[in-house]
């Protein structure tokens, strides 16, 4: 009984770990200009997918405006910029946010504000 115990916790605990994302960019990720920023999304709608299966939709508009949406029905609509390497969004929900973003490879990597990091992925 205590062995069928400790697996069902140690179980659990890989599960829980399989979940987590990091909390520091890769050592190859480098920081993107304000310029190279602004161009990476303007224009552009972004997917993310979280650890705990929660997905969201980013819309970034060119004049500014940006869309977003989460599998959990949460919606918004509000401002967003590049200024240096972070991403700033501004709405009345979510409130307003400044995420450092790197870049590795094609994909955009960004820090949420909990300290997670998520992959960007431009979608089609």
């Amino acid at each position: 009984m205590k062995s069928a115990i400790g697996l069902t916790l140690l179980v659990a605990a890989v599960a829980a770990l399989a979940q987590t994302s990091p909390t520091e960019f890769p050592t190859d990720a480098t920081p993107v200009a304000e310029s190279a920023l602004q161009e990476s999304v303007s224009g552009k709608v972004y997917a993310v997918k979280l650890p705990d299966g929660v997905s969201w939709r980013m819309e970034f508009k060119p004049d500014g405006v940006y869309q977003f949406s989460s599998s959990r029905g949460l919606s918004e609509v509000g401002k967003w910029s590049a200024q240096e390497s972070k991403l700033c969004t501004e709405g009345k929900k979510i409130g307003a946010s400044c995420n450092d973003i790197r870049k590795q490879g094609d994909a955009l990597l960004l820090k949420r504000d909990n300290g997670q990091i998520v992959t960007m992925t431009v979608q089609q």
